[in-house]
């Protein structure tokens, strides 16, 4: 069962990141390292 949940976790992170990437291409957003004020 932990293998099973940890795969869960990576995928998890890996679909999070492709939405991401997706929007960013669909949008035609530039990645911006430096953190954004006003955020925790």
């Amino acid at each position: 069962m932990r293998s099973k949940g940890r795969r869960r976790a990576v995928v998890a992170v890996a679909r999070k990141l492709v939405v991401s990437m997706h929007r960013m291409w669909i949008d035609g957003t530039e990645f911006r390292q430096n953190k954004v004020g006003g955020m925790a």
